[in-house]
C-alpha cells in the first residue's frame, strides 16, 4: 500500500489537493504585476527572490468565479519541469496523508481534454477533494506563452 501527502486547498469552496512532492513552497499573497497579452487566467507574475514566476488564478482557470482576496489567500509555488509557476488559492486547509484505499479514480463522465490534470477524488474525513497534477494545468501552447525569460523582458 502506498501513501503520499497532499496539500489541500481551497477554490471558492471547492477543495482540491496537490502531491507535495510538486509543491515547492506556500506563500503568502502578495501583489502580483499584470503582462499584457495574456490569457484571462494568469494574474500576471511576481518576483520571488530574484526569479520571475507566472501566477495563475485558479478560480479563473476553472471557471469558478474571481477571488477575494483576504488575508487567508495564498500563493502555492510549484516546481514544473523547466521553471517555478505559482497558483493562487483561497486558502490553504493543510496536509493530509493520503492512502491508495482513500483515492478513487475520476468518473470517466467527468474527464475530458480539457481536464487531464485531475488525477482523482480523495476521500477523508468526509470530504471529497478534487486532486490535481499542477505540472498539466496548463496546455503546452500555455507553458510557451508564459515563457519566464520573455516575461521578464516585458516587465522591464
Amino acid at each position: 500500500m502506498s501513501e503520499f501527502q497532499a496539500v489541500v486547498f481551497s477554490l471558492n469552496n471547492q477543495l482540491c489537493g496537490a502531491d507535495t512532492s510538486q509543491i515547492q513552497e506556500i506563500i503568502k499573497y502578495q501583489d502580483v504585476s499584470k503582462v499584457p497579452d495574456l490569457p484571462e487566467f494568469v494574474d500576471g507574475i511576481i518576483n520571488l527572490r530574484g526569479k520571475v514566476v507566472p501566477v495563475i488564478n485558479l478560480n479563473k482557470r476553472f471557471r469558478l468565479g474571481d477571488i477575494d482576496i483576504t488575508g487567508k489567500t495564498k500563493i502555492i509555488i510549484a516546481k514544473t519541469e523547466n521553471s517555478l509557476i505559482g497558483f493562487i488559492v483561497n486558502d490553504v486547509i493543510g496536509i493530509l496523508r493520503f492512502s491508495d484505499e482513500d483515492i478513487e479514480m475520476t468518473p470517466g463522465v467527468v474527464l475530458n481534454n480539457d481536464n487531464k490534470y485531475l488525477k482523482g477524488i480523495g476521500k477523508k474525513d468526509g470530504m471529497l477533494i478534487s486532486m490535481l497534477d499542477l505540472s498539466r494545468i496548463l496546455t503546452e501552447s500555455e507553458v510557451e506563452k508564459l515563457d519566464v525569460e520573455k516575461l521578464a523582458k516585458e516587465v522591464k
